[in-house]
C-alpha cells in the first residue's frame, strides 16, 4: 500500500468547545482551529479501532499516534464563528465531596462552580488533510462522522476535498518523533503551526513521523508509511 496525501473537509455538525484560552471568568476556544490530534483520535475511535480498556492508559501521545496508520495536518476555517458564552455549573459536591480542602479552594476563587466557555458552532468548515492512509476508501463510505471536543460532545463530519492544497503541520507533533520544524504561530504547547505547505511536501515530512512503538497488526491494518 503506498502512502498518499488526501485533503479533507471537516463541518461541525453540533458545537464543540475545548479550554484552549483563559478569558474571564472561564475559557474559550480556539475557533479557527481544530488540531491534528483531534482529528487523529476522533478517527480512529469512528474506526474502530479503540482498545477497550478497564482504565485509561498513561498518557503517550508518540506510543498512540505510532499505532495509527495515518497521521493529520492542523484543520483551519477561512471563516471562524463563536457562539455567545455559556454558563457552565461544576457540582463540586458530587464531583468531589465536602472535603474541606475542596471547599476552600472553591472560595479562593480557584475552583469556580460556575464558569464560561464558548463552544464553535455547528455548519462551521475546517479544511486539512490526512496522510498516509484513506479511511473513505477503506469503509467504503463518503462521509464519516468523528467526536472531537470537551467529554468528545462535539460531532464533525468528515469529505474528501480535492480543492485542499495546502496545509499546516503541528511542530508539537513533529517534536514528538524527533523531528524539529519552524514554527509561524505557537497557539498551545501541544498546537504550534508551521507554514503551509504543499500537499506532497507535507505527506513527505510526515512520512518521517514514525516510531517502532506499537503495532498497527493488532488492528489487522496493513502499514502504508512501509
Amino acid at each position: 500500500m503506498n502512502a498518499i496525501a488526501l485533503g479533507v473537509k471537516a463541518t461541525t455538525l453540533t458545537p464543540f468547545c475545548y479550554h484552549s484560552l483563559m478569558v474571564q471568568s472561564g475559557t474559550a476556544t480556539l475557533p479557527e482551529l481544530i488540531s491534528d490530534r483531534a482529528i487523529a483520535f476522533g478517527l480512529v475511535a469512528s474506526l474502530g479501532w479503540m482498545a477497550a480498556r478497564v482504565a485509561l492508559p498513561d498518557k503517550d501521545y508518540r506510543r498512540d499516534l505510532s499505532a495509527m496508520p495515518y497521521r493529520a495536518s492542523v484543520f483551519t476555517a477561512d471563516h471562524p464563528r463563536l457562539l455567545p458564552p455559556l454558563v457552565k455549573r461544576l457540582n463540586l459536591d458530587a464531583e468531589a465531596g465536602l472535603k474541606e480542602k475542596i471547599q476552600n479552594v472553591a472560595k479562593k476563587g480557584n475552583l469556580k462552580d460556575f464558569f464560561y466557555t464558548q463552544e464553535v458552532p455547528s455548519e462551521q468548515e475546517f479544511r486539512g488533510a490526512l496522510f498516509g492512509f484513506d479511511p473513505f476508501a477503506a469503509t467504503g463510505e463518503k462521509e464519516l462522522v468523528i467526536r472531537i471536543g470537551l467529554h468528545r460532545n462535539g460531532m464533525v463530519k468528515l469529505e474528501r476535498d480535492d480543492s485542499v492544497t495546502r496545509v499546516r503541520l503541528n511542530a508539537a507533533t513533529a517534536a514528538l518523533f524527533g523531528r524539529e520544524l519552524p514554527v509561524e504561530r505557537y497557539c498551545l504547547h501541544t498546537l504550534q503551526l508551521t507554514g503551509r505547505l504543499d500537499l506532497p511536501d507535507a505527506l513527505r515530512e510526515t512520512r518521517d513521523w514514525q516510531s517502532v512503538v506499537g503495532d498497527r497488526s493488532s488492528a489487522g491494518q496493513s502499514d502504508p508509511w512501509t
